[in-house]
């Protein structure tokens, strides 16, 4: 009988890695930190593909930090995009093609946002369709940095409610840090004494990942790998401070773990060593044990953070993974007996009366913030149909129950150009008849002047 692959069995499957490649071709994209283009890692198809194989399997394979860049939103300001590695683009394709199939049953209804089969156009019918049952009032509602605001720990307990292989906890986590270690903070994020706090007392294996990498695989870090590669030279300042920090991070904590293994045989040490060096070295231990977890205990004292957050937009994995954490969400407004309608971190709860609808938006900001997410103060409203609704990019008519697109907002810029071109369109039927005019006009003149 066979046996039955498991997710990252089914990752690890080079027809897997080959389907992945194909999608990441198709999409095209810039190449990552590494300056390896998708042409480039074409030229050794196979061979680039087979090797990438080997070290996922072998427990080989670390994700190398995403390269950043600040993209215009539709609604105004930026979003940060990490563009990754050509490798981890194929890695993450092949993940969420293995790991989809074990939620997607799972997910709710009333989700419409990345997911098979479901695109914008059917939640903005699930809108008219509640509109048309009778509901006249709305919340409309965004979550603020939500993909820069989910919580690693938490995520990752939901994850493993599903996945059970250490190998692919290990690639989540890893896909995870590696993502938010070059992310800019934004201004309501955690600032870098917060980040490089939590990096020094959260990731202890990820730190010391440099050291352990060539000897074992994934499962040596308690069901978590190391989250950054140390064999490919990055040319970034940031990267380098990371790879500092890890090295006197490993170094440090193999100092302590050494000193905790003398204790284990203090009976024998005690003949060897005074008790004042003892004494001295149990409190370099104690200190070296305690400092960690007091950064931690002030941490979460002061709110500074509440662990690692924020995953990498622009991964293939990261929407299945926010449609994961939000999951909670949608249950908990659905068993209130709410009409959510969700597309990633944009919703809107269809409601009868106005306090129906302030006991929704209430009901979904507490639920939240037990997320460690919060709604957008300036993109959340309790608003009517007949006062006018976008949703989505498109925007419901106030008296009939359809809805049309919006037009997209424009920059200054934009606008300028845009009068200019229409100036100039309608100035065009003036100066083609001033042009025909200097034309017969110079032809007559050239007429007079053969004439004897």
């Amino acid at each position: 009988m066979n046996k039955r692959l498991t997710p990252f069995d089914q990752l690890c499957e080079l027809p897997a890695l080959m389907a992945a490649w194909k999608q990441v071709r198709a999409s095209k994209g810039a190449a990552g930190v590494d300056r390896v283009t998708i042409a480039e890692f074409e030229r050794e198809l196979v061979a680039n593909l087979t090797d990438l194989r080997q070290r996922v399997s072998e427990g080989r394979y670390y994700p190398m930090p995403a390269r950043t860049v600040e993209i215009p939103k539709r609604s105004g300001g930026t979003r940060s995009l990490g563009i990754l590695t050509v490798e981890d683009r194929i890695v993450q394709r092949a993940a969420l093609e293995a790991l989809e199939p074990l939620w997607e049953p799972a997910f709710l209804d009333c989700s419409f946002g990345f997911r098979p089969e479901r695109n914008v156009a059917m939640a903005v019918q699930r809108v008219i369709n509640h509109r048309a049952a009778g509901d006249a009032v709305v919340v409309d509602a965004d979550i603020q940095d939500c993909f820069g605001s989910i919580r690693h720990e938490q995520l990752m307990s939901l994850v493993s409610a599903r996945v059970r292989d250490k190998r692919m906890l290990a690639l989540i986590r890893m896909w995870l840090d590696s993502g938010q270690a070059l992310s800019p903070a934004a201004d309501n994020d955690t600032g870098l004494f917060e980040r490089l706090t939590g990096y020094a007392t959260d990731s202890v294996h990820n730190a010391m990942g440099h050291l352990l990498e060539e000897r074992s695989g994934y499962a040596a870090y308690r069901g978590y790998a190391p989250a950054y590669s140390y064999e490919t030279e990055v040319p970034s300042v940031d990267e380098d401070a990371l790879r500092r920090q890890a090295r006197n991070e490993s170094l440090k904590r193999l100092g302590r773990d050494a000193a905790l293994f003398g204790l284990t045989y203090v009976g024998r040490a005690r003949r060897l060593v005074s008790p004042t060096a003892l004494a001295l070295a149990g409190a370099a231990v104690v200190a070296g044990v305690a400092a960690p977890l007091a950064v931690k205990a002030a941490r979460k004292h002061f709110g500074w953070d509440s662990g690692p957050v924020g995953t990498m937009q622009g991964g293939a994995l990261s929407p299945l993974l926010c449609n994961v954490y939000l999951h909670e969400f949608d249950v908990a407004l659905t068993r209130a007996g709410l009409r959510l309608v969700r597309y990633a971190d944009d919703f809107v709860i269809c409601c009868r009366t106005q306090v129906e609808a302030e006991r929704a938006l209430a009901l979904a900001a507490r639920e939240l913030e037990r997320l460690g997410l919060r709604l957008h103060p300036a993109k959340t409203r309790v608003t009517r149909f007949d006062e006018g609704l976008e949703f989505l990019g498109y925007r419901f008519e106030p008296f009939a129950n359809n809805a049309v697109a919006a037009p997209v907002p424009q920059s200054a810029s934009e606008i300028a150009t845009a009068l200019l071109e229409k100036s100039r369109a309608q100035l065009a039927p003036a100066t083609a008849r001033l042009k025909e005019k200097a034309a017969a006009l110079k032809a007559r003149l050239k007429s007079k002047e053969a004439k004897p």
